[in-house]
């Protein structure tokens, strides 16, 4: 027995969005960049961020590589250590959750670090 198709397939590039009227990316591959972006802006890695969204390390490695060809300010990076970022970025979230209210405790569950550190770091945010 043999398999007939209803219709012909189309050649790969047939699929592309720039090849159709309006030359338009569709609004989840958007969406899914400015993601991407917004999370390599909070100092997440690309194994973080192809985790988090569920996409290929190669994929956010692209993304990236493309926006800053294109001049976005996410992508930009002070040239300082990983590990002093991330914890510049953290005491910048404690001080903000702080500032909105939050307890100690309750800060310390959403940024995944003890109670100890949170406390250490607002008694530097007062002090300094």
């Amino acid at each position: 027995m043999t398999y007939q198709r209803s219709r012909p397939r189309l050649p790969f590039y047939a699929y592309s969005p720039f090849n159709k009227k309006g030359g338009r990316l569709p609004q989840d591959v958007i969406k899914t960049r400015n993601q991407i972006l917004d999370l390599w802006a909070e100092m997440a890695s690309y194994d973080v961020i192809a985790e988090k969204l569920d996409i290929a390390i190669s994929t956010v490695v692209d993304c990236i590589a493309r926006a800053r060809q294109n001049g976005d300010p996410r992508t930009d990076r002070p040239f300082k250590h990983k590990k002093i970022q991330r914890a510049e970025l953290r005491r910048r979230r404690i001080l903000q959750l702080a500032a909105d209210g939050y307890a100690a405790s309750e800060i310390a569950k959403r940024l995944t670090v003890s109670k100890r550190l949170v406390q250490i770091r607002l008694k530097e945010g007062t002090n300094g």
